[in-house]
């Protein structure tokens, strides 16, 4: 009876700690539930019908949209992560392609360049299925400089980090809404895959967002949001 009444004194001291820790977890796990929430519903927006281009040449074109490298110069974990759903999204059809599309610094290697690169020597894509666009500094520039690579595939696809290929399909359908109906769906959302980035990118185009719409409703007293490179 004494070990009975001791454990149970036990316990109860440790319940409201396990309530608090519950607690504490809850509170955690939240920002990498809704960083979740919203990449997978931005991996289903604006996905287009795959409708293929009849008189298209090669079976698919999938652009990578580019990340500025780190200042070491070396392979940012993001450029890493976007190749990786670039190569993963595309079609195994000998005429397929993997467009990278990113400029840099004068003299620098060119963020397609050093992503293309990972594609090349650690993914196994072939060469001859890559092709380079070096000279976009904002998403809007990776889609319009990338288009003319690609417009001539049956299929297109938009490859990064499910919110950011999101507003590059937007960014597509109004440049080239002619295109839309082509795009097909990239492999870009995976349960907690990379959360560590999806909780930084989350709040960028969060914020991003809440930005735009207070310039719509206050154009002249805001200043006018910039497009920092690779967003």
């Amino acid at each position: 009876m004494l070990y009975t009444g001791v454990t149970a004194t036990r316990a109860a001291r440790l319940r409201p700690w396990a309530r608090r820790l519950s607690v504490a977890v809850a509170v955690a796990s939240t920002p990498v539930v809704l960083a979740e929430a919203l990449s997978w519903v931005a991996s289903r927006q604006l996905r287009g019908d795959g409708r293929a281009h009849p008189a298209g040449r090669g079976a698919q074109a999938v652009i990578v949209l580019g990340f500025p490298s780190t200042r070491a110069g070396t392979l940012h974990p993001l450029q890493r992560w976007r190749t990786e759903i670039g190569v993963r999204s595309l079609a195994p059809d000998a005429d397929s392609l993997l467009i990278f599309t990113g400029g840099g610094p004068p003299g620098a290697v060119t963020e397609a360049q050093a992503m293309a690169g990972y594609a090349r020597d650690t993914l196994g894509v072939p060469a001859a299925k890559i092709r380079l666009e070096t000279a976009a500094r904002t998403t809007w520039e990776n889609i319009t400089f990338a288009v003319p690579i690609a417009e001539s595939a049956r299929t297109l696809t938009i490859a990064s980090d499910p919110l950011h290929a999101a507003r590059g399909r937007r960014y597509l359908h109004r440049l080239r809404p002619d295109l839309a109906d082509r795009l097909v769906p990239a492999d870009d959302y995976q349960v907690l895959d990379h959360w560590w980035l999806k909780l930084p990118i989350a709040g960028y185009e969060l914020a991003r967002a809440a930005l735009r719409a207070a310039q719509r409703h206050a154009p002249a007293t805001l200043p006018k949001a910039h497009r920092p490179r690779g967003s």
